[in-house]
């Protein structure tokens, strides 16, 4: 019996990427390929936000864009619950980013600097939201205010 189960663990396993399903087949025209390999932009607006930080108060206005790879992943992500949940994730993103990060305070005003952001951004999104793939700062305002 437990050879039996031994070789049962061992078999499922070893065995497991045979029976992983594998992508899909190429489809025969060349251009259903090419869409679904595309970025779709989903605007997501206007985000205002208030962190309570240590010994100061840090305000945050900003607007910013994602791109999700593939037109079945932005379908599903488009719907009204699907861009809340986004939203809701951006911003829960951005708040962990700048209660962590103490130089948030200053918002950064080279591209290099609002790319570097993007990008952190939306590896805090990937976790949750794997399609999302880029991200785009169009507007970041930060003011800060002490605290008493």
């Amino acid at each position: 019996m437990g050879v039996m189960v031994a070789s049962a663990g061992a078999l499922g396993y070893f065995g497991e990427r045979f029976m992983r399903p594998t992508g899909a087949s190429a489809p025969e025209h060349g251009m259903d390929n090419k869409k679904s390999e595309l970025l779709y932009k989903m605007p997501l607006g206007n985000f205002t936000m208030q962190i309570k930080q240590s010994k100061r108060t840090l305000h945050l206005v900003f607007d910013v864009d994602v791109y999700v790879m593939g037109a079945s992943a932005f379908q599903e992500i488009n719907g009204s619950v699907g861009r809340a949940m986004l939203r809701d994730a951006t911003v829960a993103a951005i708040a962990e980013l700048a209660e962590t990060d103490m130089s948030f305070g200053e918002p950064p005003t080279d591209e290099a600097s609002q790319i570097a952001l993007a990008e952190m951004i939306v590896r805090k999104l990937y976790v949750n939201f794997p399609t999302v793939r880029t991200g785009r700062i169009h507007k970041l305002f930060a003011n800060v205010s002490a605290r008493e």
